[in-house]
């Protein structure tokens, strides 16, 4: 998923996996290293001057080295739980 603010110049990247496994370090990395200059490239300039914030949002949780991964990224992991909580205060 992709959400853009035109006004701030920033994206927010995501992605959603649904699997019985927890989301290993492979995944965030893909999503950050690989996913990121594909999305900046289709933005005016390459994405110049554009901030990035990656989201991952999974059912079974995250493997500690992908919980490392973001968080070094200062990014946002979601699991399903979370999800549930959140909703249901709505």
């Amino acid at each position: 998923m992709v959400a853009l603010n035109w006004k701030t110049h920033e994206v927010l990247l995501g992605e959603c996996k649904w699997g019985a496994d927890p989301v290993d370090r492979q995944v965030a990395r893909e999503l950050i290293e690989r996913k990121t200059p594909l999305v900046l490239r289709d933005l005016p300039d390459q994405g110049e001057g554009w901030k990035v914030h990656h989201a991952l949002f999974a059912r079974s949780g995250f493997t500690p080295a992908a919980l490392a991964e973001m968080q070094q990224a200062q990014d946002l992991l979601a699991t399903l739980a979370d999800m549930d909580a959140l909703l249901g205060h709505l």
